[in-house]
């Protein structure tokens, strides 16, 4: 069965103003125009009324004294009346108070927009008279191995191209598990357990916390500063954490790669909304936790070397022994020891062993025995085994 794989680069280029200006000024009045179409029920519940008719005559409309290609405007309808069903939906659970709004100036551009031939990607900006030249060939880290280009998102600054490739998944030869934590992922690849540290990224969000709440000391005097600073730092906070998670991926994806492994991760959907109801910093620490960027990361960048991923139900993965399948309890500050066998080791250690008999139904029993022989001798945890290997960026 055969899917596709997708990748998003990044291209610095100088966009035409004009466009990007006059594009953000036909969303505001697209909006505009979609939120007029919004009716409210007995009950306070919003609806989208927006038929073809209704999206015809806004057409025509933003078409009048428009110099640039049409599908700009197609394109700019499709993105508002996503933008206000997705408002829609968070209105209607409570979890919106204001109406959206336009604020970025980028430019969506559909596949109709643009032609690819010989590594060169032609942008129509006006028709038949002007056109956005790249060559992709240029850029070393772009690959070549791709079949198509999805939509393009043009900035001031930068292009974003949309690669698309399909690809069948092949079997692996193994799987690897791994179990996100704050501090560090710890996983079991080709038989031997590997920590990376994340201390660096918790490290950038405390830094980037501090720095908010100064900001926000300084926003009853000077609001305007502050909103500024805010964004400032906020964008660069995003920027250096998404750098080292790529960075990060990057390096296990090749990994997993060599060894022609596929991954096992838990299934975390939702998991925040779960888990952020205790203290308040206990609260403020998970907030900086980024293991479904770190999944979501992974997974495009196997699905493209064409290595599967599956997702388990992490619950009691720590607690459960995967010698006995014995219930475990805290025994040393990170330690587990099951009640029923007596197998002790450091709870990461146990996730990752767990999760990996659970989905691909093999036990790894080369490590597990090796662990077991040295229940005897010394205690398993982080300082102990000598098999873990530790990776910081």
């Amino acid at each position: 069965m055969r899917e596709e794989a997708i990748k998003a680069y990044k291209i610095p280029i100088e966009a035409p103003r004009d466009l990007i200006e006059a594009y953000f000024e036909v969303k505001r009045r697209a909006l505009r125009e979609v939120l007029d179409h919004v009716t409210y029920s007995q009950t306070g519940k919003a609806h989208l009324r927006f038929k073809a008719g209704d999206r015809r005559r806004l057409r025509n409309k933003l078409l009048n004294d428009w110099r640039y290609s049409k599908h700009y405007i197609d394109s700019a309808i499709n993105s508002v009346i996503g933008l206000v069903k997705g408002w829609i939906k968070l209105f209607n659970r409570g979890k919106a108070r204001t109406e959206p709004r336009i604020t970025r100036r980028t430019v969506y551009i559909k596949n109709t927009l643009f032609s690819y031939r010989d590594g060169v990607l032609k942008i129509s900006v006006e028709p038949n008279r002007r056109y956005l030249e790249i060559n992709l060939r240029e850029y070393d880290w772009i690959p070549k191995d791709f079949d198509r280009i999805g939509g393009l998102i043009l900035t001031e600054r930068e292009l974003i191209v949309t690669l698309k490739r399909e690809v069948k998944p092949r079997r692996p030869r193994d799987w690897a598990s791994f179990d996100v934590n704050l501090t560090n992922i710890t996983a079991l690849i080709n038989g031997k357990i590997v920590r990376y540290s994340l201390k660096q990224l918790y490290h950038i969000h405390r830094v980037y916390e501090n720095k908010r709440r100064r900001i926000q000391k300084l926003s009853k005097h000077k609001p305007k500063t502050a909103k500024r600073l805010m964004e400032k730092y906020s964008g660069r906070e995003r920027n250096r954490a998404k750098d080292f998670m790529h960075k990060l991926t990057t390096k296990i994806a090749g990994e997993l790669s060599e060894v022609e492994s596929g991954a096992i991760l838990e299934n975390l959907k939702n998991i925040k909304c779960r888990v952020l109801r205790r203290t308040k910093d206990l609260n403020r620490k998970l907030s900086k936790w980024n293991a479904r960027t770190f999944q979501s990361m992974l997974e495009y960048k196997l699905k493209w070397l064409r290595l599967p991923v599956k997702y388990v139900n992490p619950k009691y993965s720590s607690k459960t022994c995967p010698l006995c399948s014995g219930r475990m309890a805290t025994y040393e500050g990170r330690l587990m020891k099951c009640k029923k066998c007596g197998f002790t080791a450091d709870r990461d250690i146990i996730a990752v062993l767990n999760l990996q008999m659970w989905g691909s139904g093999v036990t790894p029993k080369a490590l597990i025995a090796h662990l077991r022989a040295m229940m005897g001798k010394q205690l398993v945890d982080q300082n102990s085994h000598s098999s873990i290997k530790v990776y910081q960026p």
